[in-house]
């Protein structure tokens, strides 16, 4: 059985090349899984859209094929702020070039926010979209709390970097764009493969008659070589928070700075609130959204950790907190869960499906809520009893969820059925 796989991650035969934070490894980690199945061979296509040409990488029994789509030159430039129509006429007419000559017997893309989705209408082969995110709900939580326009987004860039400004207020204006063509991507396709409640119930809401599969999410294989565990901390009037993925605004760092004021300003703790993958650079527009400098409420920004130095920051901590306005299933959650602590996570898309029936649904707190988000830290913090059966129960989740052979096993079952079809 031969497979074609379209991700929007670049994707290397060197493995160093494939790590990054919150989950930029999961494809493959999941690659490494699907290469363990007998009789598959895969084929990997990824969009490069770096300035630097990448070529054909192959081995006995996966090649990796880069589609080079930089495009150079003034016209070309403005004209793709403008719109991705020729960008997604150029990868669609490559990518049927790379399907005809390899000849797959099944098609798997990787998300439904970039123009592969579109494929379906092309080949005859089956074509399972494997949803990550969707681009609808991001959309839905670009306008933070005191914006109402894009241009109230980006205006603290305004002065300061003018070309800047123009550009992303561009960018997110072309999203609308990408939020249309997804639309038309889930109400076409046929099948999917989906791992929370919230992507199923999107799916089905675009598409009464999809099919859908169910694959969980694999981790880095750091994290699932890992022997050590998480254990509560002595220290009763230091409160050590962590928080990790990049520091987009959909990731609510402005709830993580308010909710570090009302923790320092309201208790007697000490703070120290780390953001793994944000830098400094990356909070200035959220302090002077909130008015909260980040350094007097103890938030340090960490930047990006190989997983060995993360993991190690995750376990020195008291809890995990994840503050998102728009997710799926995030692999922050996941992993902070394999390594068994205890999580409060903002109740969004479908993070309610990582957790178990049991779990305490007073820690799924709502969105943009900093006062009660303080009050779950600090009655987490204060109850050892409650923090080590948390963190249990997410131990043994994350385990059942996350074992390889299990996601191996939906994996070849879901390519057979669809093979059959």
């Amino acid at each position: 059985m031969k497979v074609l796989w379209f991700s929007v991650t670049p994707l290397s035969l060197n493995a160093k090349e494939n790590t990054g934070i919150e989950g930029k490894g999961w494809i493959s980690s999941l690659l490494q899984i699907a290469l363990g199945i007998k009789d598959l061979k895969l084929v990997v296509v990824y969009g490069n859209q770096s300035p630097f040409k990448k070529e054909t990488e192959e081995t006995d029994r996966l090649k990796i094929i880069p589609i080079n789509i930089c495009r150079y030159g003034k016209r070309q430039i403005i004209k793709d702020m403008m719109t991705s129509r020729e960008v997604d006429d150029f990868v669609i007419s490559e990518s049927l070039k790379i399907i005809q000559e390899n000849k797959p017997d099944l098609i798997h893309i990787f998300g439904a926010e970039w123009c592969y989705g579109m494929l379906a209408s092309h080949v005859t082969v089956p074509v399972v979209i494997h949803i990550q995110g969707l681009w609808s709900q991001i959309r839905n939580s670009l306008l933070l709390p005191g914006q109402s326009t894009l241009f109230d987004r980006f205006k603290p860039e305004l002065w300061n970097h003018p070309l800047g400004f123009f550009a992303r207020y561009q960018y997110y204006n072309l999203s609308m764009e990408r939020h249309r063509r997804e639309e038309e991507i889930l109400r076409r396709n046929k099948y999917f493969m989906c791992r929370t409640r919230w992507d199923q119930s999107v799916v089905r809401f675009y598409n009464k008659n999809a099919r859908i599969f169910h694959v969980d999410e694999a981790l880095r294989q750091e994290f699932i070589a890992c022997k050590d565990r998480w254990q509560p901390h002595a220290e009763d009037k230091k409160l050590v928070l962590v928080t990790t993925g990049a520091c987009y605004s959909i990731k609510g760092p402005d709830v993580v700075l308010k909710t570090a004021k009302l923790i320092r300003e309201n208790t007697g703790y000490q703070v120290e609130w780390k953001w793994i993958g944000g830098i400094d650079e990356d909070i200035k527009e959220f302090e002077k959204l909130t008015k909260v400098k980040a350094q007097e409420v103890g938030l340090k920004m960490m930047g990006i950790l190989n997983a060995t130095d993360m993991i190690r920051e995750l376990l020195s901590s008291d809890m995990y907190v994840h503050t998102s306005y728009s997710d799926n299933s995030p692999n922050a959650v996941c992993e902070a869960q394999y390594l068994g602590m205890p999580v409060i996570a903002t109740d969004t898309g479908g993070v309610i499906s990582l957790f178990s029936e049991q779990y305490d649904k007073n820690m799924m707190v709502p969105m943009n809520d900093p006062f009660y988000l303080a009050s779950k830290i600090i009655e987490l913090h204060e109850d050892d009893a409650k923090a080590k059966c948390l963190a249990e129960d997410n131990w043994a989740i994350a385990h059942q969820r996350h074992d390889a052979e299990r996601i191996s096993k939906q994996l070849k079952d879901t390519y057979l059925q669809l093979c059959e079809l």
